[in-house]
């Protein structure tokens, strides 16, 4: 696991990227824009040339199993020392740049909330059909990176190259790094920018939040689905997860669920946050923290059901006070 330095430098990096003025200009504004020298980018990313070019010939993660042994394992590939630095370096640069309305991941002021609010019904034929890109970044390849440089920005070849190495991990996009949520969608925009527009030309909302794709609305159907699926597979990207949510019925989109035009906790979050007051009430204080910022995510979903839950832990802390 990592260690305290590079736990201490991973929360300065943080720090510095949270002030970040984030979306402040159209890409074509961006100082990566048609960059065509070498001296330029190293400044850019705060690097001498010859580092960068010693860190794009070998940078350094830290690889471990996330929750290992469960059906959720999952490989990480974590920047560490320079390459951290420069990964968010670049992740700092990309988030100035302007995101459409339907991007909520890596963006500030959006959310998984703000992604579920999208498709909240608005009437009694509206639908909601959704698909996930299967393991998204580690299909995101060095190709992919390298063209969206090389081609979108227009870089010369050999600096597309470069930084694309720097930013990839055995040929894909690293699963731990900061830079992956921001460059998987630059990497993959035309795509996303295309079946938004076919949304749109069809009268459905469409929201991307990381690799989860939501449509809505009452044209919203499994046909339009699969044509969406199809121009995925052509970016050699792979679906999952499908999902068809009829009218009426309550259904998940990423992780909110979605009641008619209200949105509410998940029974399995409501519950969690339940365990959690018994457990703190019960004097287990090494939970209060958590709480705390479960009882705020919870607030902005269902206050209502955030403040019922705030009156209980107030309740069972008064009676553990009385009974001690």
């Amino acid at each position: 696991m990592p260690n305290t330095p590079h736990k201490k430098l991973k929360a300065a990096l943080k720090r510095g990227y949270r002030k970040n003025q984030s979306a402040r200009y159209p890409l074509e504004k961006s100082p990566l824009w048609k960059l065509t020298s070498l001296h330029v980018l190293a400044r850019l990313l705060r690097v001498e040339p010859d580092s960068l070019k010693k860190l794009a010939g070998s940078p350094v993660y830290n690889r471990f199993v996330e929750q290992p042994g469960t059906e959720k394992a999952r490989d990480i590939q974590e920047p560490v020392g320079s390459t951290m630095r420069l990964h968010y370096r670049m992740a700092r640069l990309l988030d100035s740049i302007q995101r459409p309305a339907f991007l909520h991941s890596a963006t500030r002021r959006r959310s998984n909330v703000s992604n579920a609010e999208r498709h909240r019904s608005s009437g009694p034929t509206h639908v909601i059909v959704k698909t996930d890109i299967r393991k998204f970044y580690e299909h995101t390849t060095y190709s992919h990176v390298k063209a969206f440089f090389h081609t979108d920005l227009g870089w010369p070849l050999d600096l597309a190259r470069m930084l694309a190495s720097a930013c990839t991990v055995d040929g894909h996009l690293p699963t731990g790094s900061c830079l992956s949520p921001l460059l998987s969608y630059f990497v993959h925009k035309r795509l996303f920018a295309g079946i938004e527009q076919l949304c749109v030309e069809q009268g459905v909302t469409m929201t991307l939040y990381v690799d989860d794709i939501t449509l809505s609305g009452a044209r919203a159907s499994k046909a339009l689905l699969h044509e969406i699926k199809g121009r995925i597979r052509r970016r050699n990207l792979e679906t999952h997860k499908d999902k068809y949510i009829a009218p009426g019925t309550v259904g998940l989109v990423t992780g909110i669920a979605i009641d008619g035009d209200k949105l509410r906790l998940r029974n399995k979050q409501h519950q969690s946050i339940v365990k959690m007051i018994d457990a703190v009430a019960a004097g287990d204080k090494a939970q209060a923290d958590s709480l705390k910022g479960k009882l705020a995510a919870a607030s902005v979903v269902e206050p209502a059901a955030a403040e019922r839950l705030a009156v209980r832990l107030e309740r069972c802390l008064a009676t553990s006070s009385t009974e001690q």
